[in-house]
């Protein structure tokens, strides 16, 4: 008896339950759907420029429009690639270029292989090896001089140029010496890390100008070797310097640190536009008009990036770095081996933004670059569209080159990018 009322009251309960379940699957399906009409109507006027870009100029002008062109004319990219608006190849651009690219390559490869993880006892080279380290840069330092006054010759603006150029890449040559020579690092192996990362950024130098030279000047190709390349440098850079402040700022003891982290916080409430002259004025008398210089060297730092970095390094465990000390390792060899390792999302959040910042900056590049082989896509489109009024496929392409790799980037890193948002909000 007990059995069939068990039945009966099962039988009585499970259609609702497959009913709830059947709406809940209907609203989730409705709910994806609502989202997808939502996603294509804001990406709608993107399509619709893609589109365009393998129309006619008549079919982007007829009313009413059309959705899909009767003729795909995937040409159109290519004849975007082939046009050249003309203009020479300055070598003051070019030398800038490859030097840019060279310090970069030297700073990964010196800071990457320069330090060994044992404790070194005493040696002759332990004595020796700072000297010959530093005699070395040093060195470096006045053969980038030299190498400049070779490219350059009586290039207008060299006078200032050369010595102040010198001075800066000694100056960072020294400070990634300084950062390995903190670590009580095997001063054998620090020399023989600095001389093959002096000669592969020689190397890198000398590729990377080459290649400047050969993609032209008033080319598209040339515009977008010039935007990717120096997006990729700056926003590189900025994230290594960056990283170290934060994690100073972040896990280190030392006096007035609370004041240089409020002074850097003040520093992003000051508009661009009040240190735009000066920055000009400055820029001009050491001679880097019309060279990446202008855009690189201030640009290694940024307040917001700091700030990122600073809350992200404060939610890791202080714990991990304890046990890192008692083994022997040294700050340097904590923040590579174990904060950066950790700090990936923020990272990569930083990399992001700064990657886009550069890709999309139009001020900078308009105020410094002057010949048209140093400008930037943004820059060079403006000046395309003036030239190429009639050819709205052709500017349209232009639009699709310089909007597509930033899409790409964030689509592909977009879980890491909310992910060190989210610990950089929440954390500290």
């Amino acid at each position: 008896m007990s059995t069939t009322a068990t039945s009966i009251i099962k039988s009585a309960i499970s259609p609702p339950k497959k009913r709830k379940n059947l709406w809940a699957a209907v609203d989730m399906m409705v709910r994806y759907l609502i989202l997808t009409a939502v996603a294509l109507l804001v990406f709608m006027p993107f399509i619709l420029a893609f589109l365009g870009t393998v129309k006619t100029n008549v079919e982007i002008i007829a009313f009413p429009p059309t959705f899909l062109p009767k003729t795909w004319l995937w040409e159109n990219w290519t004849t975007l690639f082939n046009t050249d608006l003309g203009g020479q190849v300055q070598a003051i651009g070019t030398t800038s270029i490859g030097l840019t690219v060279g310090i970069f390559a030297f700073f990964i490869t010196f800071l990457l292989t320069g330090l060994s993880s044992k404790p070194q006892a005493k040696s002759l080279w332990q004595k020796t090896g700072p000297w010959l380290a530093l005699i070395t840069i040093v060195a470096a330092g006045y053969l980038v001089g030299v190498y400049l006054r070779a490219s350059l010759g009586d290039v207008k603006y060299a006078t200032g140029l050369v010595p102040s150029v010198t001075v800066a890449f000694t100056v960072l040559m020294l400070i990634a010496l300084g950062i390995i020579g903190m670590s009580d690092p095997d001063w054998r192996r620090v020399v023989l890390a600095l001389v093959g990362s002096l000669i592969l950024a020689a190397g890198v130098t000398l590729v990377f100008t080459s290649l400047a030279a050969l993609a032209g000047a008033g080319t598209y190709v040339r515009w977008f070797y010039n935007t990717a390349l120096l997006s990729i440098i700056k926003a590189g850079l900025q994230v290594f310097f960056c990283s170290m402040a934060a994690y100073a700022l972040a896990r280190l003891k030392f006096p007035l640190k609370n004041a240089i982290f409020a002074f850097i916080l003040l520093s992003m409430t000051i508009p661009a536009a009040i240190t735009l002259v000066p920055s000009y004025v400055l820029i001009a008398k050491l001679g880097w008009i019309n060279t990446w210089y202008s855009l690189v060297f201030p640009g290694l730092i940024a307040a917001s990036s700091i700030f990122i970095l600073t809350q992200f390094f404060k939610a890791i465990p202080p714990e991990l770095e304890e046990a890192a000390m008692i083994d022997g390792a040294s700050y340097f060899q904590i923040y590579r081996d174990l904060i950066m390792p950790l700090a990936r999302p923020a990272l990569l959040t930083v990399l992001i933004l700064q990657f886009q910042g550069m890709w999309n900056d139009y001020l900078g590049p308009l105020l410094y670059m002057r010949t048209s082989d140093m400008w930037v896509l943004n820059v060079a489109l403006q000046v395309f569209q003036q030239n190429y009024q009639q050819d709205w496929n052709l500017v349209l392409v232009g639009a699709m080159v310089n909007a597509i790799p930033v899409l790409l980037l964030f689509a592909l890193f977009s879980r890491y990018y909310i992910e060190g948002v989210s610990y950089a909000g929440v954390k500290g």
